[in-house]
């Protein structure tokens, strides 16, 4: 049984460096690793305050069994809204919640070699603009390091396979790029900005073999913990069409919708037409009066089709499907 290790990696890491994998492989615990053997400067990352807090205590402190194994002594401590990871009482790192680094743009964190978000991708809205957030958070660790001949900023991205549709995964214009991995079973992508991995691994086919996961067989939580699928998220009716079997219809937000030349199908794409352009903010009620009755009729028979899986998210939530 081979626990999956990133440090295996480390040397192609990128500055967006993103592994989504099954529950308990030892993404976690590897990353920890990587961070203390280093001993290099980081910053522990999650999305909420409550869950930093609860990192700080010795209850849910995430470097209690690395650094058990590594006989080390490492704690993190609350510090006003940031958190101090020491060792002994020496400051090795820091941490910080996503939802409240707005008010933290002014700190220097130049000595901040590595990011860590754990759990970045949570099945649940966020109270606040996740993507943003971290592109924010990104901008003031970084500052002007690579103008300065420096290498940038590594974040490490670390999360079960939860929910594909995730703000920061959007906002990077990632999620075309996973869709693409899962549907031709690339398991690692790597170009000069990203690192992208959804490794396997033997730990997971033994936990199917465990009393909870026999007893869960077949259900979504056994198909994200073990399986590594998007089990929250449904691709159905998402895939390329023949455009010219296809007239253009209207168009939302840059999203432009056919409709089957002799059929009741419809096709939602990004390729341009002649046709009337809706915007979702000024003229969503107008679209909805001319348009959402059918398309959710649509919807409803299966007859609704998207060219990707980010199309699909945003007509969905645009006419509340």
């Amino acid at each position: 049984m081979e626990w999956y290790d990133i440090r295996k990696r480390s040397e192609k890491l990128r500055p967006v460096s993103i592994v989504i994998g099954g529950r308990g492989i030892g993404k976690t615990y590897s990353a920890l690793s990587f961070l203390l053997e280093t001993g290099k400067p980081f910053l522990y990352l999650r999305n909420t305050d409550k869950q930093m807090s609860l990192c700080a205590s010795a209850f849910g402190n995430p470097f209690k069994k690395v650094a058990s194994d590594l006989e080390r002594d490492v704690t993190m401590k609350a510090a006003g809204e940031i958190y101090v990871v020491k060792e002994a009482e020496t400051v090795i790192g820091y941490g910080a919640a996503l939802s409240t680094f707005e008010n933290l743009r002014g700190v220097d964190l130049s000595d901040v070699e590595y990011v860590l978000f754990d759990e970045f991708i949570e099945n649940r809205k966020l109270s606040f603009k996740q993507g943003s957030a971290f592109m924010n958070l990104y901008e003031t660790i970084n500052r002007n390091r690579e103008l300065e001949g420096r290498p940038p900023l590594v974040c490490i991205l670390l999360s079960n396979a939860q929910r594909l549709n995730n703000p920061i995964l959007a906002d990077l214009g990632l999620i075309p790029v996973i869709e693409d991995m899962i549907r031709n079973l690339v398991r690692l992508r790597i170009t000069k900005e990203y690192y992208i991995e959804l490794p396997e691994s033997s730990v997971s086919a033994a936990k199917s073999e465990t009393a909870l996961y026999k007893l869960a067989a077949g259900s979504r939580y056994a198909d994200e913990a073990l399986r590594n699928e998007f089990a929250n998220d449904s691709f159905f009716n998402v895939g390329k069409k023949p455009l010219q079997e296809f007239r253009p219809v209207c168009a939302l937000d840059g999203i432009f919708i056919y409709r089957h030349k002799s059929g009741p199908a419809y096709y939602c794409c990004r390729s341009r037409a002649e046709v009337m352009e809706y915007d979702s903010g000024d003229h969503g009620a107008i679209f909805n009066r001319l348009y959402g009755i059918r398309l959710r009729a649509a919807y409803a028979a299966g007859n609704l089709f998207f060219s990707e899986f980010t199309i699909k998210c945003d007509i969905v939530e645009k006419l509340k499907l």
